[in-house]
């Protein structure tokens, strides 16, 4: 990304043009761990003469566009999916006849930006244009899934800005504040009993309808489009497996599959190679994504195990690397990469993220190890397919793991490199927990990868699955497989039972499911979203296009769409088939003015302006969305409210506090079925830790203690989140630690005791000995956090000589610690 200053050229000063968006409303329905959003915007001619109204917006790239309707003039227009240039065609000859035009296309730079054209709107008239698109939920952990809805973009560097740009690209026009505002309305289905809901970047109104359903909006009519909407469900419980079956047309049936691999991982580790890569460019300097990659680095050097290679990477319109070559992780390396990584800033310039990776990628990875990259960026760049095709034709000696920081990253770019490189990304906004995040990637990336996964449906012919092989797959991370297929002749939805047999390895299970007999009055779209499936893969596959060499002319040069013509005519052929959009296939719709007595052909180019994405540093570090706690425990549901007050005075807390600990509530009763909840700005964030020096008992007070609220001083709870991030901060490079005085107030123990306790050992092997104890007595439940980490502190107490006073210890200290 460019340096803000570089950026002024893409604002444009609109003060003397009206703006014809007047407003967007998002409207969602879940079901299980599918979605369906449609986005209603409104367009309004306040201008004397017609306009073509052209907005660049973002949908997940995990998503299918499925539909595209105009209402105007008490008319409702729906929209066909054509190849590309047939649709531009019928859109501008349209214009050409005075008609009203409607084109909807992706990108062709990215697959998470989309371009919306509104032709011939003519004066004082009002359209509204309905965007219908299906995705599926993330999964954050075995019990919560996360619905992200992109609402901003922000500008993307593009590191061949003196080529003309071709084909399709979203408008680079941004405006800090835009006069159009959002409004929230969702639904929520789920596959058990909803424990809470949540947002970390809105503030949300939730009215619960039954234990597994509830009904969500903004706790306030309208919201600035500044900031992805992120909103995240966790469950009491999660099954294993969940299989939902739908009649997509007579005799065709489609199968979503989602199930959670429960294999016991290999966490006695792999002999690994980490190499970070951190993104400094001008862009990260916003949002303070800076500070939270420092902080990061920081979490990664404590977690990096014994006996690996590392080094670290910084990129922005130049890299350079920490050494040379990787290094073994020593006590000096550790020094060495400290400052380093304290040293890390927002200064490089732009963001040029394929050089880097070339420079890796370049050179083999050690013999006997295994090279795990893990790439830490806000992904505003424009050549993504050219890094995802770097990242795919090095998969076979490097796995990716991918971090998106900020309001709005480029989720086509680190979710694309993730799958890519047979990783998985992460998505961490401005003010929430990094070592849950890290912690989750460490596991994955230190345990062998699981490849041999098959999933096999029985009982049904003519079967397409998407995607046709699973990727590698990992303990706690849901996966969900699609199939397409119908029955044999003769056959109905009760002549045979059905199954589906998951192979991990030599493990199998059955997983039985039943067809639906009659179709359901829904419109079906598991159909679409296994289509998108197929078309995702079949792009990840596909070679980036050659950068254009010579004559730097303007229009000169093709659009850059890859001239692969199998893979084009293949992902157009789906494309058409289950009606999705793709990058060769638009949606158009004509509206016919016959009877128009047209007064001039002249027609005026709006692009709308985006909002670019907030600063958090001009909202004074609010954040929202721990409000929501639902806690459904009866059919008489009670719930737990976390409040916060606008304005009022919050003690300063260290960016380690994680937000999940805040445990203090206030019950709110009531006597009806339906409850509604409101969240509020709930918590101050300061700058990031400071890692040089194991942190100060005093400077991380904790957020659960509410202002005005039921105490007025802040104590520390020894099982609360905080504590656990001052107990991880203390360990050594080596992963022992050292019993301190400090250590043992954290344990709520003292010194004494465990001298007492457990004689005749040194405070280094005495230290560790309690720190693991309590890590995984008091926290059992965040093993994301802390597996890497105490793994790291098991290893150093297996080389110690006396194991049996090492299992006798534990022991001991084991019982001091339930007893307190």
């Amino acid at each position: 990304m460019v340096e803000p200053a570089s950026l002024f050229g893409l604002f444009v000063s609109l003060s003397n043009v009206s703006i014809p968006l007047t407003g967007v409303n998002y409207d969602f329905s879940i079901k299980s761990f599918a979605g369906h959003i449609t986005i209603d915007q409104t367009y309004k001619n306040t201008e004397a003469t017609d306009l073509e109204c052209v907005y660049g917006f973002p949908i997940s790239d995990q998503a299918s566009i499925v539909g595209l309707t105009i209402e105007i003039d008490n008319r409702t227009l729906t929209s066909v999916f054509k190849k590309k240039d047939e649709a531009f065609k019928e859109y501008t000859e349209a214009l050409k006849r005075n008609d009203g035009a409607y084109l909807l296309d992706q990108s062709e730079r990215s697959d998470d930006t989309f371009v919306l054209s509104v032709g011939r709107l003519p004066p004082g008239k009002e359209c509204k244009v309905s965007i219908s698109y299906v995705t599926t939920l993330e999964s954050v952990t075995e019990t919560k899934s996360r619905l992200t809805i992109p609402t901003s973009l922000y500008p993307r560097y593009d590191p061949t800005p003196k080529l003309q740009k071709t084909g399709v690209v979203a408008p680079e026009t941004f405006q800090s504040t835009v006069p159009y505002k959002a409004t929230l309305s969702g639904h929520i289905q789920a596959v058990d009993t909803i424990e809470n809901i949540t947002s970390p970047t809105h503030p949300l109104s939730v009215t619960t309808v039954g234990p597994k359903e509830a009904s969500v909006t903004f706790n306030g009519t309208q919201q600035a489009l500044d900031k992805d909407l992120v909103i995240e469900v966790e469950l009491k419980k999660n099954p294993q497996s969940y299989v939902e079956v739908e009649e997509t047309s007579p005799g065709v049936y489609t199968a979503m599959y989602a199930f959670v691999p429960s294999f016991k991982p290999d966490n006695s580790g792999i002999n690994s190679e980490l190499i970070f890569v951190v993104d400094c460019s001008g862009s990260m300097s916003d949002e303070n994504k800076i500070d939270d990659a420092r902080r990061a680095v920081q979490i990664f050097l404590r977690s990096i195990p014994e006996g690996a290679y590392f080094n670290f990477y910084k990129f922005g319109s130049r890299f350079e690397s920490l050494f040379p070559e990787s290094q073994m992780y020593s006590k000096e390396t550790f020094a060495r990469a400290k400052a380093y990584a304290d040293a890390i800033n927002a200064d490089l310039g732009g963001t040029e993220i394929l050089e880097p990776l070339q420079k890796i990628y370049t050179s083999a990875p050690r013999s006997g190890f295994s090279r795990q990259i893990f790439v830490l960026t806000d992904g505003e760049v424009t050549n993504t397919q050219e890094v995802i095709s770097l990242v795919r034709q090095n998969a076979d000696n490097s796995r990716v793991f991918a971090f998106g920081l900020g309001q709005s990253p480029s989720r086509s770019l680190v979710n694309g490199i993730a799958l890519a490189g047979n990783g998985k990304a992460e998505f961490i906004k401005h003010g929430e927990v990094l070592e849950n995040s890290i912690g989750r990637q460490l596991a994955r990336a230190l345990q062998p990868s699981v490849t041999d996964v098959r999933v096999v449906f029985h009982g049904v012919t003519q079967v397409q699955q998407a995607p046709t092989v699973v990727p590698p797959v990992f303990k706690g991370d849901r996966q969900i497989v699609y199939a397409i297929f119908g029955l044999d002749k003769g056959d109905d939805a009760t002549a045979r039972p059905f199954y589906i047999e998951l192979k991990i390895g030599q493990d199998k299970t059955k997983v039985p499911f039943t067809i639906p007999i009659k179709r359901s009055s829904e419109k079906p779209f598991l159909a679409q979203l296994a289509a998108r499936e197929l078309i995702r893969h079949l792009e990840l596959e596909q070679k980036a296009p050659p950068r254009p060499t010579g004559s730097l002319q303007f229009g000169r040069h093709p659009s850059p769409l890859p001239s692969d013509n199998q893979t084009q005519e293949s992902i157009t052929a789906l494309s058409l088939k289950f009606g999705v959009l793709s990058k060769y296939v638009s949606l158009v719709a004509v509206e016919s003015r016959t009877g128009r007595n047209a007064t001039s052909d002249k027609m005026e180019l709006r692009e709308v302006p985006i909002q670019k994405s907030m600063n958090p540093k001009a909202e004074s570090h609010q954040s929202f969305g721990f409000a929501n706690n639902i806690m459904m425990a009866s059919p008489m549901q009670s719930f737990h409210r976390v409040h916060g007050f606008p304005g009022a005075p919050m003690p300063t807390m260290s960016g380690s506090s994680l937000f999940s600990s805040l445990g203090l509530s206030m019950l709110s009763s009531s006597a009806s079925s339906s409850h509604r909840v409101q969240s509020h700005p709930s918590a101050v964030l300061s700058e990031a830790d400071d890692f040089s020096e194991p942190i100060a008992g005093e400077q991380n007070q904790q957020a659960d203690v509410m202002v005005g609220l039921l105490t007025s001083t802040t104590t520390e709870k020894p099982n609360s989140a905080a504590t656990l991030n001052k107990l991880l901060n203390l360990q050594q490079w080596n992963g022992a630690w050292n019993l301190t005085e400090e250590l043992a107030r954290l344990s709520n123990v003292t010194v004494t005791e465990v001298h007492s306790a457990v004689p005749g050992l040194d405070d280094n092997v005495l230290g560790t000995l309690l720190a693991v104890t309590v890590v995984k007595e008091r926290f059992a439940q965040q093993t994301d956090v802390w597996q890497a980490i105490i793994n790291k502190a098991t290893a150093f107490l297996d080389k110690q000589p006396d194991q049996a006073a090492i299992q006798s210890g534990l022991s001991a200290l084991r019982l001091i610690i339930k007893r307190n």
